[in-house]
């Protein structure tokens, strides 16, 4: 029972992200004065409506997402009501509105989180003897808040700062005490392990926030995610990742499903790793994507025309179809993963 009161969460939870991410397309054509047809939260057969000026509000019966429609989107209307009728700005406008909508999403449960439960830091654990870090200022329990003058934001995010630093020395900003302190930490590469060396275990501290912190840091955390996105993208790309990396529709919910059992705090920090993939992968150029979308807008804003709608209807309806055949293999993916045990490790 529980298990299945889990995964209704974790649907309902996701249907609320991508309800937002439309919510963002809606208010701008509202705005902006577009035709918008319709507006659901679900999707499948209408189980409430309203038709209010126009615009048809709907509860669907599926609770796997939500739309929103524009008169004439992906067509010619004859009319000057028409979604393409519009100036080329207005469009992008109300196309980026969405993924925006998401990253702004992301801002405000990060000033939850960081109010209300706190981020956990990278803290000093232990010190090895005879490493570059014994020979420094560093003393245990510091706790490291910015490498070489670039803000530390969670915990995690230390481990790539310290690799990725350059040079022989590093430089660090702690916390000791409740004082902020600078050490330096010199001859930290080590050829033997080919790599940046400080001698030191590190291990997460919870700090808390007050409100006006909160919101001060609220940007620069959700930065600091974008950043380890990317990261991962990279990783992709470069053939490094595995198949227990990457999570589809089944995986997500799964996902979500196991942070429902954990409670809301982790609920909340994973809408907020949710709503910045959504908000990043949408403004991918890729076709049938906002982001795809945004492209040919650009296109046509540079040339000072349209690209013919056929060949753009054609070019997003393969898009699309691409889009579909990954959903299907990431799913398979999904539940391979499952039958074996290592979606949730």
């Amino acid at each position: 029972m529980n298990r299945i009161f889990s995964v209704l969460a974790a649907l309902l939870v996701l249907s609320i992200f991508v309800t937002v991410h439309e919510l963002g397309h809606f208010i701008v054509g509202r705005l902006l004065k577009f035709k918008i047809t319709g507006f659901s939260v679900g999707m499948g057969p209408v189980l409430f409506g309203k038709e209010k000026n126009g615009t048809l509000y709907a509860i669907r019966a599926f609770p796997i997402g939500g739309m929103c429609q524009f008169y004439g989107e992906d067509s010619e209307t004859g009319t000057k009501e028409g979604f393409n009728d519009h100036p080329v700005w207005k469009r992008f406008l109300v196309v980026l509105a969405g993924p925006v909508m998401n990253l702004l999403l992301a801002v405000v449960l990060s000033v939850v989180v960081l109010s209300a439960y706190g981020n956990y830091m990278p803290q000093i654990a232990d010190i090895m003897e005879e490493t570059p870090a014994a020979a420094s200022a560093l003393r245990q329990d510091d706790i490291i808040t910015a490498v070489d003058g670039t803000s530390v934001t969670f915990y995690t995010e230390v481990f790539d700062m310290i690799t990725d630093c350059k040079g022989d020395s590093i430089h660090l900003t702690v916390l000791r005490d409740g004082e902020s302190d600078q050490v330096t930490v010199s001859g930290i590469y080590n050829e033997e392990k080919e790599s940046n060396f400080l001698g030191v275990s590190i291990a997460p501290v919870k700090l808390r926030y007050s409100f006006p912190k909160a919101m001060a840091g609220a940007f620069p955390y959700v930065g600091s995610v974008i950043r380890q996105t990317f990261r991962f993208f990279g990783t992709l790309l470069s053939g490094k990742a595995q198949s227990g990396d990457v999570a589809g529709p089944v995986g997500t919910i799964a996902v979500i499903s196991e942070a429902v059992r954990y409670g809301f705090e982790a609920i909340l920090q994973l809408s907020i790793l949710i709503n910045i993939s959504l908000g990043i992968m949408n403004l991918l150029p890729i076709p049938a994507l906002d982001g795809g979308r945004i492209l040919f807008y650009v296109v046509e804003a540079v040339t000072g025309k349209p690209i013919d709608r056929n060949k753009e209807g054609l070019i997003h309806l393969i898009g699309f179809i691409l889009l579909i055949a990954l959903i299907i293999f990431l799913t398979y993916n999904d539940i391979t993963n499952l039958v074996n045990g290592t979606l949730l490790q």
